[in-house]
């Protein structure tokens, strides 16, 4: 049965979704995207693996710029052959960067939360996100919790960085 709490987060999120509009798209989608908004593609391209490695820069960091800057969004938006439609829909990735001595770290990995746990082992989608439905009948999207995709922000608190979401407390990333 869905709590009250998950119904008003359920609908809030789909009011949004259509406020905003930026849908990405569909698999093989017919419409072809306007000059103005083929950006909104770009946004929601996967980056479907993890990454570790030194980019190489054009032009000059200044060197004096040290420090980590962490940046969570969504980082993956399709599975076997089906694909989210709305940008914020993504499973969350954290993007770190490090700089240091005018160079650049750069590093990424997706949030470990339930959902994206069990939709890897199943390598398909699994469950309904803020706008676009679960694949299947409608029973895969009626009732039920829905699950963190933890792809809204970062915070670090007590020395630990966390991932957090609108649906459940931050996770540990």
């Amino acid at each position: 049965m869905m709590s009250r709490r998950n119904f008003m987060t359920t609908s809030s999120a789909g009011a949004a979704g259509l406020a905003f509009g930026l849908n990405i798209g569909s698999v093989g989608a017919g419409t072809p995207l306007s000059a103005d908004t083929k950006w909104l593609t770009a946004l929601g391209t996967s980056l479907k693996t993890e990454q570790n490695y030194t980019p190489r820069i054009e032009g000059n960091l200044p060197a004096d710029l040290t420090g980590k800057l962490f940046r969570n969004g969504p980082g993956l938006f399709e599975r076997a052959g089906y694909r989210k439609e709305h940008l914020l829909d993504g499973d969350g990735m954290i993007q770190s960067f490090e700089f240091a001595d005018g160079r650049v770290q750069y590093r990424n990995r997706f949030v470990r939360t339930e959902k994206f746990v069990e939709e890897e082992a199943a390598g398909e989608l699994l469950y309904p996100t803020w706008t676009t439905r679960a694949p299947g009948s409608v029973f895969s999207n009626i009732g039920g919790e829905m699950k963190s995709q933890a792809g809204v922000t970062t915070l670090i608190r007590d020395g630990k960085l966390l991932a957090l979401d609108e649906v459940i407390p931050p996770l540990r990333a």
